[in-house]
């Protein structure tokens, strides 16, 4: 039976139930980061698909409390990072909902990034996290939307409120149809951004 702190502050893995860490070594060896293709947006990667313990895992931080898990896909997304490109690293939250954000204990990519950004640091880089992309209230929930409807759903309703980053990475959890890496790409660089990378923990393959 599963101690009173082990049920405040789950010790199992997200990904395989693991017992005694958050992400085991197995579940963290199943990330390899390759490239994303999306009709509309360039220079997008993932870290694995969208299923197995990864997918698990997203769930687990996302719906089901596991606030923790912050710091694994933090920590994952931080590895990743510089083998794609050269830093300093300007990490921009993609943004979720504000309903969505309120029943999520806040905005959850943005959680995600300050993690990624404290990696970073620890492992000698720069790293700064610009929240800078808010999403309308007035956007669907985009489950059951069809790449069309997407695309129409985020039109004038994800944009840049603050002065973005010269070259910006956007980071995400995942990438499906791939309109919401591309908004968010449209709006920075509406905004000035002169290059912009994506990277989501995991997408739809």
């Amino acid at each position: 039976m599963r101690s009173i702190l082990d049920l405040l502050v789950p010790n199992y893995c997200a990904g395989c139930d693991l017992p005694g860490t958050s992400w085991c070594a197995d579940c963290a060896g199943s990330v390899r980061v390759f490239p994303v293709a999306r009709p509309g947006l360039s220079g997008a990667y993932a870290l694995t698909g969208y299923r197995g313990p990864a997918r698990r895992a997203l769930l687990a931080y996302k719906e089901r409390g596991r606030h923790e898990l912050s710091t694994v896909l933090g920590g994952a997304l931080a590895t990743a990072l510089p083998t794609i490109r050269a830093g300093p690293f300007a990490l921009v939250p993609a943004p979720s909902r504000p309903s969505a954000a309120r029943a999520r204990y806040g905005q959850h990519m943005t959680a995600v990034a300050r993690a990624c950004a404290t990696a970073l640091r620890k492992a000698g880089h720069q790293a700064t996290v610009a929240p800078v992309l808010r999403l309308s209230g007035r956007a669907r929930d985009s489950v059951g939307l069809d790449p069309e409807e997407r695309v129409m759903n985020l039109r004038g309703r994800l944009r840049c409120t603050g002065r973005p980053p010269t070259t910006a990475i956007v980071l995400d959890d995942v990438i499906t149809t791939g309109a919401t890496a591309a908004a968010c790409v449209a709006a920075l660089t509406d905004a000035g951004t002169k290059k912009t990378t994506v990277l989501a923990f995991t997408a739809t393959t």
